[in-house]
Formats: structure tokens, C-alpha cells, sequence
């Protein structure tokens, strides 16, 4: 569980970093977008393209904005597990130091169940990794 919060909070930083950046880059060309735009010798061609660049680029930041929303859900989700994994470790350690010699079967539901949730946890981080991969690939010859 400690390395998918890791490998989380390193994708969450560096989707941050790039959203930052995408959106100083949009914001330098919204100027300049907005002067062509405005120009009464630009062609219509030359709007359109413009217009479609802009839209392109909003969307982009759109999508990266629900990545990010996304990775930080799972982030919290992965830490919620690792404080209840912790709880229950805890709890067992106090079980079998006060000589209990009758474990409690609900104890070990519930680490089945915490287990269940970090292999939930990682599935979706693959999951999200690989829909980023793929969806690389099939933006890549748009730009």
C-alpha cells in the first residue's frame, strides 16, 4: 500500500506540475489568440484554426483538471485504507499481547476486507494508468 501511495502522490505531482503548466501556456496565447481573433485582415481560415486551437487547448486543461480530481480521490481513498490496515494491526498486536487466546473472527473479516480494498486501490491505479497510456496514443497524431 506504501508504494501505491508513492507511485500516487508522484503522479498527482507531476499532473499537477503539467496542468500549472498548460495553463500558463494557454494563458500566454489567449492574447494572442484574442489580437487574431479581433484582426480585421485575418481570414476566416485563419479564425477557425485559432478558434479550434483555443477549444483544444481548454479541453486539455478540462481533462487534466478531472485527472487530477480523480488522482486525489484515489489518494485519499489508498490513505484511508492504510489508516484502517494500521487500526486493525493495532488492534490485533493489543489482542494477542493481553493473551486473548480466542481471536475474534470479525478481526479477520475486516483484514480480508482491507485487503480487498487495496487490491481495489492498485486495480484502479492501473486502470487510470493505462487510460492515460492509451489515450497518449490515440491524441498523438492530432498534435
Amino acid at each position: 500500500m506504501d508504494e501505491v501511495l508513492e507511485m500516487l502522490d508522484k503522479t498527482t505531482k507531476r499532473l499537477q506540475n503539467l496542468l500549472e503548466e498548460t495553463k500558463a501556456s494557454t494563458n500566454k496565447k489567449a492574447a494572442a489568440y484574442a489580437q487574431v481573433l479581433q484582426s480585421p485582415t485575418a481570414t476566416q481560415e485563419q479564425k477557425i484554426k485559432i478558434f479550434i486551437a483555443r477549444n483544444s487547448e481548454l479541453d486539455r486543461i478540462d481533462r487534466l483538471s478531472a485527472q487530477l480530481s480523480l488522482l486525489y480521490s484515489l489518494q485519499i481513498f489508498a490513505f484511508k485504507v492504510k489508516v484502517l490496515e494500521i487500526s486493525i494491526n493495532n488492534i490485533n498486536e493489543q489482542i494477542t499481547k493481553s493473551d486473548s487466546t480466542q481471536k475474534d473472527g470479525d478481526l479477520e473479516d475486516v483484514k480480508k476486507n482491507i485487503d480487498a480494498l487495496k487490491i481495489l486501490v492498485e486495480a484502479q491505479y492501473e486502470a487510470m494508468k493505462q487510460i492515460h497510456e492509451d489515450q497518449n496514443k490515440t491524441l498523438n497524431y492530432i498534435y
